[in-house]
């Protein structure tokens, strides 16, 4: 019996719009299921081969959700074949994306990939529609991206993989089109054999290659994305929970495209901002979301019997949240919102230390940097309805508002990623 993780087959079926990932482990067989609405799907030969290839390269990006579950094991590829820079992205994609994994389990991963050098990869010229789609999370950012747009009257179609109670209700007030891929995993893999490594994936990534996928299905050329520049600093080492978010993936996912479908073009919208410089915005801009967007991580568990309608409370990501938004809202407003005040809870105060870069390293989560916790701290020790609250109190000689930083985190940066006829919807009036 091989001990090889095997990329064993997929098949997709135009007619329902249902694909299937085969993946095997020794005995283990894992089939993962994804369902494209709309279908039947009538698509040209072009398209067809088009569609099989990104079909290959999405099998080979879900198929880390699997590899995981045995530790580092060598990979056969049996459903087609890697050019070499291919294999050379997907050792880069396993490896950064898999590196809190590894961290956490205490693992050291390499990976290669198997490729033919001697095959180039065909392009092709498929003419996609000038549309966009919008990723939405149900949270600040994508809420952001969606009104900037609209402003310049652009009319997205809205993209989530799978939904919850925020995100439905997102798009619903957006009042844009929807496509909603739904992704089952395995049942034997969610069974979580005690045989199994479990662990954080780069499930950025994985939508990606999805919306590769939707790119050709649907006909839409856009992907704008609403990752921040934030997402560029890592925890520690090369471990950076919000890889598959950062410059350093857009970068490489773009490139790959490039090679087998020049037309899509797939970019971060908010690349040029930060977490903070998007709370203001959300704040200023986003009121029609105030009361159904969420932010914080347990209204979106896999197992539905376990999410929570709206916020904890007291987790890393609703901590960064509520402190982010907090020098540009409503206090009362945002109490409201989040159910309780973080930063008049003692029991918070440690999290708020490591948030602030005063213990520990940066949390797993999708936060922001350390100086972006510290801006916005600056920001509300200075202000009245603030200041006295207990974290605010206890933390408050620890932390300077340096005025030149909080300038920069709050200016537009560079970003070649972005189309230049989207720039425009950065230029946005803040007072």
């Amino acid at each position: 019996m091989s001990n090889d993780f095997i990329f064993h087959s997929y098949h997709f079926d135009e007619n329902s719009g249902q694909l299937s990932l085969c993946y095997q482990y020794a005995d283990y067989h894992f089939e993962e299921k994804l369902f494209f609405p709309n279908a039947p799907f009538k698509l040209s030969d072009m398209q067809n081969k088009a569609l099989d290839k990104v079909l290959f390269l999405l099998h080979i990006a879900a198929g880390v959700s699997y590899y995981k579950a045995f530790g580092n094991p060598t990979i056969q590829v049996a459903s087609g074949v890697l050019t070499k820079s291919q294999a050379a992205f997907f050792d880069n994609f396993y490896y950064y994306g898999l590196a809190q994994f590894a961290a956490t389990n205490n693992l050291k991963l390499s990976f290669s990939f198997p490729f033919d050098e001697n095959i180039k990869q065909e392009a092709y010229p498929i003419s996609l529609s000038n549309q966009i789609f919008v990723p939405v999370g149900g949270g600040t950012d994508s809420c952001v991206t969606m009104t900037l747009l609209k402003e310049q009257g652009y009319t997205p179609t809205t993209f989530s993989v799978n939904t919850a109670r925020a995100i439905e209700e997102c798009k619903h007030i957006s009042g844009l089109q929807d496509i909603t891929v739904t992704r089952k995993i395995s049942p034997l893999l969610l069974e979580k054999n005690p045989a199994f490594l479990n662990g954080h994936v780069p499930i950025t990534g994985i939508i990606a290659f999805i919306l590769l996928v939707c790119a050709v299905l649907y006909d839409k050329r856009y992907v704008a994305m609403s990752c921040e520049s934030s997402a560029d600093e890592g925890n520690f080492g090369d471990v950076n929970h919000q890889w598959s978010k950062s410059t350093a993936f857009e970068k490489s996912f773009y490139a790959l495209t490039q090679e087998i479908l020049p037309d899509f073009c797939y970019f971060s919208l908010l690349r040029p901002l930060t977490e903070i410089h998007i709370a203001k915005l959300f704040a200023l801009k986003c009121k029609p979301y105030f009361d159904v967007f969420t932010s914080c991580n347990h209204a979106f568990h896999i197992d539905e019997s376990k999410r929570l309608l709206r916020w904890c409370g007291c987790c890393d990501k609703c901590r960064f949240v509520f402190l982010a938004l907090a020098p540009y809202m409503n206090k009362q407003k945002l109490i409201e919102i989040v159910g309780t005040n973080p930063l008049n809870d003692p029991q918070q105060l440690e999290g708020y230390e490591q948030l602030l870069g005063l213990s520990g390293y940066k949390p797993f989560e999708c936060v922001g940097t350390i100086a972006e916790s510290q801006c916005a701290f600056g920001l509300l020790k200075n202000l009245t309805e603030w200041k006295n609250d207990f974290v605010i109190n206890k933390l408050y000689d620890k932390i300077k508002l340096n005025s030149d930083e909080a300038k920069r985190l709050m200016t537009l940066q560079s970003s070649p990623m972005i189309p230049k006829e989207f720039l425009k919807c950065l230029q946005v009036n803040e007072s």
